[in-house]
């Protein structure tokens, strides 16, 4: 296989040619918690009260691009489970053997994959606000999961519907469209892993406020994984990930 190399700007090159880019905050010998972001990508995954967490645990902060984000080339037909190994990867190429990983609403699929495919190299593993499988016992096919994602996998309407979303959230043209819409269709599929047969121990977190996830679909993704600890912020909404960093991102240390 060829030899992984780091690329300028914060990217590495992978054997297959494609370029995965992130980027990291803390001390380079603080230890490296993956973060894998959510469905509008990165554009804003720092902020004051994370910098502080970041200076105070003394911690390494990585952000890993998914294919299409923030200038990591596309991979087209790739499942969840394919950019779990494609991480491995990047955190190798950093020098990183051991390393925990928190994944956030869209991107807790991919933390998951990362438990499933690197569980030798994990230290802790937390799923905040997931989005749960399209088969297999964790499945949940009710109307309220389902209506959100479909219009975003419309040729017609999702682009658009894409656009107004992300103007409302004050995100307009730092987000690719495209990259959004396929990364909710790459988990609509098979994820190329079965949480029922998780080998790690798992924290879920979510807010029983939550109106895009329904507490419900995140009970039965924890139900369905052998070792997995489900912890609900009473009042917490989709997006309760920056009002408790402290408490996630600490048990996730070693």
């Amino acid at each position: 296989m060829p030899t992984l190399s780091i690329g300028p700007a914060g990217a590495v090159r992978l054997p297959d040619g494609r370029s995965i880019t992130f980027s990291s905050a803390g001390p380079e010998d603080g230890f490296p918690i993956v973060y894998c972001h959510g469905a509008i990508g990165s554009p804003r995954w720092r902020t004051p009260a994370l910098d502080h967490l970041i200076e105070r645990l003394s911690i390494r902060y990585v952000m890993v691009n998914r294919p299409g984000f923030g200038g990591s080339d596309p991979s087209p037909g790739r499942t969840v489970v394919d950019f779990a190994r494609d991480l491995g990867e990047v955190m190798s190429v950093l020098g990183h053997r051991r390393f925990s990983v928190v994944g956030v609403s869209a991107g807790a699929p991919y933390a998951l994959a990362c438990g499933s495919t690197l569980a030798e190299r994990l230290v802790g593993l937390a799923a905040v606000s997931p989005l749960g499988p399209p088969d297999g016992v964790a499945a949940c096919r009710g109307l309220r999961y389902r209506v959100p994602l479909l219009p975003f996998g419309s040729d017609r309407v999702g682009p658009a519907l894409a656009r107004v979303c992300l103007r409302t959230l004050g995100l307009h043209g730092e987000t690719p469209t495209a990259a959004m819409i396929e990364d909710y269709l790459v988990c609509r599929r098979h994820w190329g892993f079965d949480p029922a047969d998780m080998p790690v121990p798992v924290t879920l977190w979510h807010g029983a406020a939550d109106r895009l996830v329904p507490l419900a679909h995140a009970r039965l993704l924890a139900a369905a994984m052998p070792d997995c600890t489900a912890r609900v912020a009473p009042g917490g909404g989709h997006f309760f990930y920056s009002r408790s960093l402290a408490e996630i991102i600490g048990s996730l240390l070693p």
